[in-house]
């Protein structure tokens, strides 16, 4: 029951051995709080379904009429969502820019150069005009505008640009955080497109070297002579052996690029990749055909530290692009084909042998779902002779398509 607090009531107020709190009848909020160790002016008021008790000072040290002057503060405040039991800073959190967030992102992820190169593009050169914004001025009108904007020319890199910046802010929301360690940087605007469901529908591609041309562009590969190539220098024929890892593999572009001399154990046979896409390292058995390669690569090494020097002789660094190359080959074979086409055209072949489902899921590298059925994959164990014959026999089948054998690819350009 709430009381007109008064200097007289307040002063025949005892202690019986609780602690009491008793509400002014005038000022909704505003109490004394009799306790042992004394008699205090409080505020005790619930706002926005939340009781808030704060303590103005001891009875003896301000009036009755002070200390109502300091509740109405107090309450004002507490209305506003100010509360005065929390340590406000001097100044409010600095919210990043863009630029800030996209450069913090970049030092704490583990990304590797091909990733970096990719998302400096969806960042640094579709949306440069953000850069020095806030983060938080970005709002979902923009997101919109420059998503619409985008697709026109590329739907692919529209969603692309989305999908990395919204990998960049939720990142940053849980990293940038105030003195009680709540965000600074608001809920990411670009759910704005699930909304309105204004993502570009993106067919996933399907290109690669249809079985008909497999043997054109196996000897256009196997026949090509890169312009600086001579016969003692680390990077003869880089992009002819590159290419070939690429079809009796199935790695990826950059896997095959970094790889090392001290990832290949020559005398077993074996390769490791090291850090793949989905974030593990990947031990390879060499079929016949890629064990001779390597061999024949290791005997004009030169000391690199590279399977695939750059072609740049003062540059001591792994191979970065040999898109001309590419070029060339495919035009040889009229075909345009990347990389990642022979991926698509390693696993083709390996389907076309009917090699069951673990041993192409092991040669993809691909990682677990969490569906029952790959749950239940991993309980069988591919060994390294299962993966080790498959290669061969995705080898064969390549080299037949060219009418050659294992043997006479070895005899004539790896020995």
């Amino acid at each position: 029951m709430a009381n007109k607090l008064s200097k007289t009531f307040i002063d025949n107020l005892k202690y019986d051995g609780k602690d009491k709190i008793y509400q002014d009848s005038s000022l909704a909020g505003f109490a004394v709080f009799v306790r042992k160790s004394g008699k205090t002016y409080i505020v005790n008021k619930r706002v926005a379904g939340k009781l808030h008790r704060v303590v103005i000072s001891d009875i003896s040290l301000i009036t009755l009429t002070e200390a109502r002057e300091k509740a109405v503060t107090i309450i004002s405040n507490l209305v506003q969502g100010i509360d005065p039991n929390k340590k406000q800073s001097d100044s409010p959190a600095t919210v990043p820019t863009l630029r800030e967030c996209y450069e913090y992102f970049k030092s704490k992820k583990t990304l590797t150069d091909e990733t970096i190169k990719s998302y400096d593009r969806q960042i640094l050169t579709l949306l440069k005009d953000w850069l020095d914004l806030p983060i938080n001025d970005i709002t979902k009108s923009m997101i919109s505008d420059r998503h619409a904007r985008l697709t026109k020319d590329s739907p692919a890199q529209a969603n692309a640009s989305m999908r990395v910046l919204r990998s960049v802010w939720n990142y940053c929301r849980h990293s940038f955080l105030d003195d009680e360690e709540e965000p600074i940087i608001k809920e990411q605007p670009i759910n704005i497109l699930n909304v309105k469901k204004d993502w570009n529908p993106i067919k996933p591609k399907k290109r690669h070297v249809e079985e008909e041309y497999l043997g054109k562009f196996l000897k256009a590969v196997l026949e090509h002579i890169d312009r600086w190539s001579h016969r003692q220098a680390p990077y003869s024929h880089n992009a002819r052996d590159i290419m070939l890892v690429f079809m009796i593999t199935g790695v990826r572009l950059n896997e095959a690029q970094t790889l090392a001399w001290s990832d290949i154990d020559l005398k077993t046979g074996k390769i490791l990749f090291k850090d793949t896409k989905n974030g593990s390292d990947y031990p390879l058995p060499m079929g016949d055909v890629l064990w001779a390669l390597m061999r024949h690569r290791a005997k004009f090494a030169q000391g690199s530290e590279w399977v695939f020097p750059s072609q740049i002789k003062r540059i001591d660094d792994h191979v970065k692009d040999l898109g001309g190359s590419y070029e060339v080959i495919s035009g040889k074979a009229g075909l345009y084909i990347t990389p990642h086409d022979l991926r698509r055209t390693f696993i083709s072949v390996a389907n076309r042998l009917s090699m069951n489902y673990p041993v192409l899921k092991r040669l993809l590298n691909h990682q677990d779902s969490k569906t029952s059925d790959d749950v239940t994959l991993q309980y069988i164990q591919i060994s390294q002779r299962e993966i080790r014959e498959a290669l061969n026999e995705i080898e064969k089948v390549y080299f037949a398509e060219a009418g050659l054998t294992q043997e006479d690819v070895i005899s004539k350009y790896f020995t």
